[in-house]
């Protein structure tokens, strides 16, 4: 069996390196390691340092993360493809680890994920609202570390591309659900744990926070079908919604205690927890507001 490991990047040379160098430390010797960059940084230049070590570029067309991850299927020549993010460290076990559920006919493997920066507060908050979403892992159909059979991945669809815009969230949940929809064998193996790396300064975490919000409109209209008109009244309503939890305080603290509950540092970590909170809830509704004018710019432009 051959494993296809699918990376998209975009502007990650903080990241990259590390990545590579594990990925290329698994002991398992039948895989293939393929990069689809569309980046504007010091990315592409990193990854062609390991051309002499079966690590393939590829360039994609501007399509965005979904794009990269279909071009990536595609040009895959394995049987098994393991979807990853950039800032993802791979045991070294990794491949052998998952090989016995694919040879006892799983279609798709998840499992357990660990963020290695604890003691930055930004990635520690990350890693414990995880840690708290995720208690009921029955419904959960997408993990860092996630991997498919290439067939089903074509099967079910691949990931939603083609739009105006191109869906920058989302679209995990999205793929799992139509994996399960036609029937792939799903294995949960929590005794498999990957690393990664959360955002830790305040500019990263802003950012991914604020792609969080952009995705959020983008698969309402575009995957869900919901009409503009409905889109923004939603957005207000949400944005209501949310101004009066941060207003009144107690509900945003309220979560913070529970979500701190999965913190080594426990009660310390309500208070940086509730500045984290605030902090998601105004990138969240940045991205999704600025998601829903360029959403209204494109269907003026298209009429």
């Amino acid at each position: 069996m051959k494993f296809s490991i699918i990376i998209p990047t975009y502007n990650e040379e903080n990241d990259i390196r590390g990545t590579i160098e594990a990925l290329l430390k698994l002991d398992y010797p039948n895989k293939e390691i393929l990069i689809v960059d569309d980046s504007t940084d010091n990315t592409p230049n990193i990854v062609r340092e390991y051309a002499n070590k079966d690590v393939t570029l590829i360039h994609p067309g501007g399509g965005g993360r979904c794009e990269a991850r279909n071009i990536g299927i595609h040009c895959a020549t394995g049987d098994v493809v393991c979807i990853l993010n950039a800032d993802v460290r791979l045991p070294a076990d990794f491949l052998n680890r998952i090989k016995p559920h694919y040879d006892h006919s799983a279609d798709y493997v998840l499992v357990s994920a660990r963020v290695s920066n604890l003691g930055d507060l930004f990635a520690r908050y990350i890693s414990c609202v995880s840690d708290y979403d995720y208690t009921d892992t029955h419904s959960l159909q997408w993990t860092e570390g996630f991997s498919c059979r290439k067939a089903s991945a074509i099967k079910a669809g691949l990931f939603p591309e083609g739009f105006a815009l191109p869906i920058c969230a989302g679209e995990d949940g999205y793929f799992g659900d139509n994996l399960k929809r036609i029937g792939a064998k799903r294995v949960f193996d929590t005794s498999i744990t990957v690393e990664h790396i959360a955002p830790a300064k305040f500019s990263e975490y802003w950012s991914i926070r604020k792609g969080r919000g952009s995705g959020l409109p983008l698969v309402k209209r575009f995957l869900e079908k919901i009409s503009l008109r409905r889109l923004i009244i939603r957005n207000i309503a949400k944005t209501f919604y949310d101004a009066a939890k941060i207003i009144l305080i107690i509900p945003g603290l309220h979560f913070s205690f529970k979500v701190s509950q999965y913190s080594d540092r426990k009660h310390k970590d309500i208070v940086p927890f509730f500045y984290a909170w605030v902090i998601e809830k105004f990138a969240f509704h940045v991205g999704m507001w600025q998601a829903t004018f360029r959403l209204l710019k494109v269907n003026k432009m298209l009429k």
